[in-house]
């Protein structure tokens, strides 16, 4: 029998799903996009499904990442995710993230997405539930698997539950469910859903450091929200050097990864936990044609501001600059985060002394392999060091810094 049913004439959510669902056995369902606002809507009924609830979504995915590499494919959803910023939504939300949390992490609610390129942008929606009853229904109809689409929305639907009607969308369904296109939910994408239903907003630094976990830091940053993370061992060197930053006598490392690990990303996020917890200045010293690559890097991945010293002014992360007269404007850096070129040290500028009357949280020496003796030619070896001026400038800085890293890239 056919019942069709219209938002203008009652309300969707109690007059067919709700209903449908509670004590149900079963729901299969093909939506353009699911949206976690439909536990507002049917939360308890979808909780009392007694079996899967297997819905089919879109995605922006690129199908040759499906067939060529799954983890492309996660990654793509993880990028999907993050761009809708989930952690905007109101407070109130995260009582939906913890239900939503454990309705995915226990397997009840399964969900895979299709690249829109395998079939077209997923437009048709329907779906088939097994009853309470044992006898199933199947129906068709504008509405996504949404709040504002079950209960807002001008939306139609029409229930069908003959055989060949309940047939018909099941055999949509398993195409779609198994098609081999289709890939299951990011794991990240489940793990967020935790820690957005676990998130804290604290008032304030000082809130932080009474209790300074790294994580809570970062884990908003545009190299999380925008791009892949760390690799693990870039989080081993953030945490090394944080806590023994954190301890009696600071932090003294150096940093001799390979070309291509991110050891400037691994620095950057030290030095920023570095600066949260303290209220001293952070100096990063870099060879100058890599300055203004600091300054976008810090901006573009960790969202933090910084100014260039560029031999005259500062300018900070916007391109504004800071005219500053007199021998000691490099002391009055407009931003935490200042980035100044290796070269005004070694060739000995009058810098190096205003920058040495300072007390710093950290320095970070980008190329520390510059930093080095002066008498290394042969025959000359085992004579008593003469360090170059960066040398000697790095070993006096450090008097006055909390904790220094110096990055040396091993070739």
């Amino acid at each position: 029998m056919i019942t069709r049913f219209s938002s203008r004439r009652q309300r969707l959510d109690r007059s067919f799903l709700t209903e449908r669902l509670s004590g149900a056995h079963r729901y299969d369902r093909i939506a353009g996009f699911f949206s976690s606002s439909i536990l507002e809507v049917a939360g308890e009924a979808l909780e009392s499904v007694q079996g899967p609830v297997r819905l089919v979504c879109n995605s922006v995915l690129n199908p040759q990442d499906v067939l060529i590499a799954k983890k492309a494919a996660q990654a793509a959803m993880r990028r999907e995710w993050c761009e809708f910023q989930p952690e905007r939504l109101p407070e109130a939300s995260k009582d939906r993230f913890r239900r939503l949390y454990e309705f995915l992490s226990g397997g009840r609610l399964q969900v895979r997405v299709l690249p829109d390129e395998t079939f077209g942008l997923i437009h048709g929606k329907a779906g088939v539930i097994t009853l309470a009853s044992g006898r199933q229904t199947a129906f068709l109809g504008s509405v996504n698997e949404s709040l504002t689409a079950w209960r807002l929305n001008y939306e139609l639907l029409w229930e069908d539950d003959s055989p060949e009607a309940v047939e018909w969308v099941q055999r949509e369904f398993d195409a779609l469910w198994h098609s081999p296109f289709a890939v299951e939910l990011a794991e990240f994408i489940v793990q967020d859903i935790d820690r957005l239903s676990r998130r804290v907003v604290i008032s304030g630094v000082d809130q932080w450091r009474v209790d300074p976990d790294p994580a809570s830091a970062i884990i908003e940053a545009p190299v999380y929200r925008k791009e892949v993370g760390l690799w693990e061992h870039q989080k081993y060197f953030v945490k090394l050097a944080f806590d023994a930053h954190l301890g009696p006598h600071g932090a003294r490392f150096v940093l001799a990864d390979q070309v291509g690990l991110g050891e400037t990303l691994q620095l950057a996020m030290a030095a920023e936990l570095m600066a949260l917890a303290g209220d001293k200045p952070v100096l990063v010293l870099a060879p100058k044609p890599l300055i203004w690559q600091w300054q976008d890097e810090l901006e573009n991945l960790l969202d933090l501001p910084s100014a260039v010293w560029d031999g005259r002014q500062w300018v900070d992360e916007n391109g504004i600059e800071y005219p500053s007269p007199g021998p000691e404007a490099i002391r009055r850096c407009p931003r935490r985060v200042g980035i100044v070129s290796t070269g005004l040290i070694t060739s000995g500028s009058e810098i190096r002394y205003s920058l040495l009357a300072m007390e710093f949280e950290c320095v970070i020496l980008d190329e520390a392999h510059r930093a080095r003796r002066r008498n290394l030619a042969p025959g000359r070896v085992y004579d008593a060091a003469e360090p170059n001026n960066l040398l000697e400038f790095i070993c006096r800085i450090s008097l006055n810094t909390n904790s220094i890293s110096n990055s040396e890239v091993n070739l």
